[in-house]
């Protein structure tokens, strides 16, 4: 018994010993991780607040006369920043890489700091047990000769017990921060995941960037003239194919059930834009009246609502539902009409579209989460510079209809977004 007693204290002595030369090259290491992780938010904080000349520099492109000059600028200009949103998520991978290391190190130290305690709780169940299975309150009054040296040896074993209550706590408190150690490597996991699927996906948006230059060089041989010329085509064609979607979508409006519809509450979609900044409301607006007034539009009303945001902002689902269609009207109706969409139908009667984007991230048949990444806003389709377009419709209402001049044409009755989301 002697002999496993001893051993029990040598195995503790010798734990001691091993974290006392180990933790001063454990902590150097941490400590050089922490530096580069603060390096990596510093070299992010910067990267972002330089963003903000990159979204100026855009801002300053959309306010110029249609040039062929001006619009390969602009091009460029939203080239430039997806490329800068790439740098930032490049570095947001190495920070996160690095946060992970240390969090592993955490979770290392926590369980050889485990295998400690459980030694030492081991030693001091050995010594109640030995006590306890020895000596009895009589037999150690009986064996001392003096009445203090009883209490001496009460007491001995009143701080053994006292000493295993405080092993116990302090198992179960690293029993705990292990857990939450682990629960935040899994998030940091799920996030560098994400980060990683956010970073393909804009070098996917640089790349159509690329092609949409080309395709434009294309179109117009780099002449000015044919520029105008295609830019006169195209604003015949897109007033055709508004004539064409507001006298579809009146019709359809008209079959709007308002008891059928949810009550309007805030919150009960999501923003699609973080930060949501809106550059035209839905309805009677300044620029729907000017469509109006020319007779291209047969009601002077904007079927949804225009949400400010550069090239390769994340986009995402305004509720649970399914996709029911995605496309790119690019391919029929050249810079025409939505361009690149998305279309959710929702489980409260309500389907969301989402238009101009410059990248898909769904498919049809998908089940999506509110909150999910569903694409990218961009500027495909008839812009005159980068938004989301997004519009709420009465689902019954809602149908994919094929345009005379713009392939397949999502269309329904519209209800105003807003009250659904402020």
């Amino acid at each position: 018994m002697h002999k496993k007693h001893f051993l029990i204290k040598n195995f503790i002595l010798i734990a001691a010993l091993i974290s006392l030369l180990v933790s001063p090259a454990l902590a150097a290491t941490y400590q050089e991780l922490q530096k580069q992780i603060d390096a990596k938010k510093q070299t992010l904080n910067n990267l972002i607040e330089q963003q903000q000349f990159y979204n100026a520099e855009l801002e300053k492109t959309q306010g110029t006369k249609r040039t062929l000059n001006n619009e390969l600028n602009q091009i460029q200009k939203n080239l430039d920043n997806i490329n800068f949103k790439i740098k930032i998520n490049e570095v947001q991978i190495e920070k996160l890489n690095l946060e992970l290391e240390q969090l592993q190190m955490d979770i290392g130290n926590t369980n050889n700091e485990m295998e400690i305690k459980k030694g030492v709780l081991a030693q001091n169940l050995q010594q109640l047990y030995e006590k306890n299975r020895e000596l009895t309150p009589l037999v150690i009054v009986l064996k001392n000769q003096k009445i203090s040296d009883a209490f001496t040896e009460v007491n001995n074993i009143q701080q053994i017990s006292e000493s295993l209550k405080i092993s116990l706590d302090e198992l179960n408190n690293l029993k705990i921060a292990l857990a939450d150690r682990k629960n935040e490597a899994e998030q940091k996991k799920e996030e560098l995941e994400q980060t990683k699927i956010q970073l393909n996906n804009q070098k996917a948006i640089a790349l159509n960037l690329q092609e949409e230059k080309k395709t434009l060089l294309s179109k117009t041989k780099n002449q000015e003239k044919n520029y105008q010329t295609l830019l006169s085509n195209l604003e015949k064609q897109r007033a055709e194919i508004e004539l064409e979607v507001s006298r579809l979508e009146e019709a359809l409006k008209a079959q709007i059930d308002p008891s059928a519809l949810p009550s309007a509450r805030a919150g009960l979609l999501l923003w699609p834009i973080k930060n949501a900044v809106i550059t035209q409301k839905y309805g009677a607006t300044s620029d729907s009246q000017y469509f109006y007034n020319q007779g291209k539009y047969k009601t002077p009303s904007h079927n949804g609502i225009d949400i400010k945001a550069s090239v390769g902002t994340p986009v995402y689902a305004a509720e649970d539902g399914e996709v029911v269609a995605t496309g790119n009207q690019d391919l029929y109706c050249y810079k025409g009409s939505y361009g690149r969409f998305v279309v959710i139908r929702h489980y409260n009667n309500l389907t969301t579209l989402y238009g101009h984007l410059s990248l898909i991230a769904v498919k049809k048949g998908d089940i999506v989460k509110r909150g999910e990444i569903i694409g990218y806003s961009g500027n495909s389709g008839f812009t005159t510079g980068p938004h989301l377009h997004f519009t709420v419709y009465f689902s019954p209402t809602f149908q994919m209809s094929k345009s005379s001049s713009c392939g397949p044409m999502p269309i329904g009755g519209s209800v105003n977004p807003l009250p659904y989301l402020e």
